[in-house]
């Protein structure tokens, strides 16, 4: 049930990008009982995440929504049963099908099986690596015409490191350092280190598991780039937002870990806008 896209295109670069939350996909198993309209699923994605992880060689993309499992918690808190689960929404009008429900969780063991299989695999290529887990979050909760958040607790760029080693905490300051000097439509972008999200389980489980060979940083934009009621990208600050943080995460590899990233192509590939 769980669909991903794995693509490695240069085994010699030992980086990684997920954006697990990107997909939108729902089997039919869970959208015939679904209690919420495909808009307000949309909008609690994180849409075009896999478009800012395609600049990066190597990726996994879930094509599944996390509405089916969420593969950034808990194998028993990966699939939403109550309003509770997934910020008070009515996400199933009926519950979950046992046989359903079974076979969604040995597609988290599966997946997250997978991941270790690829994570192995380049680390018997080189002996570190770094891991971009890449998310989106909202910020205007009250409403399309209501104010946007205020910016103290929503910076544009959220880099979560609480599941890192403190060891590692100087070398995620400096990527926060680099995006916070980047010039963004007219100003500079606001890039702080764990306010409201600080890494979820992905991040966690692969910083303690492997915690001398690589690092993942959980990495938050902003929906400064769409609208988050209707789901429009806003392509030119969409572009210049990709733009920049992978000049600066390029710039913060090779001055930090001699890793050397290749410059791909920035521009959108021609394909249908996403949108619910």
């Amino acid at each position: 049930m769980i669909r991903s896209s794995y693509i490695f295109d240069n085994d010699k670069v030992p980086a990684l990008a997920l954006a697990i939350h990107s997909g939108h996909h729902l089997p039919e198993e869970l959208l015939s009982i679904s209690g919420i309209g495909e808009a307000e699923r949309f909008r609690e994605e994180d849409p075009y995440t896999d478009r800012i992880a395609e600049l990066f060689p190597n990726r996994i993309l879930p094509r599944s929504s996390r509405f089916a499992v969420d593969l950034n918690r808990v194998r028993d808190k990966a699939i939403y049963i109550v309003p509770e689960d997934c910020w008070g929404l009515k996400v199933r009008r009926t519950p979950i099908p046992d046989d359903v429900l079974l076979k969604l969780q040995i597609d988290y063991d599966d997946w997250y099986k997978l991941l270790k299989y690829q994570i192995d695999r380049l680390l018997a290529i080189h002996p570190f690596l770094l891991v971009l887990d890449l998310h989106s979050f909202n910020h205007r909760r009250g409403g399309k015409d209501a104010p946007p958040d205020p910016q103290i607790k929503n910076p544009d760029i959220i880099i979560g490191r609480s599941n890192l080693d403190h060891k590692h905490y100087p070398a995620a300051q400096s990527l926060c350092d680099l995006l916070s000097s980047a010039s963004f439509q007219g100003g500079t972008i606001d890039c702080r280190s764990d306010v409201k999200f600080t890494g979820g389980y992905l991040s966690r489980w692969l910083n303690h598991h492997y915690s001398d060979r690589l690092i993942c940083l959980a990495i938050e934009f902003k929906k400064i780039f769409m609208d988050e009621w209707s789901g429009e990208l806003f392509a030119p600050a969409f572009e210049e937002l990709k733009s920049l943080f992978f000049h600066a995460v390029r710039r913060w590899l090779k001055e930090t870990y001699q890793i050397v990233l290749m410059e791909r192509l920035l521009m959108e590939r021609r394909r249908p806008r996403r949108q619910p």
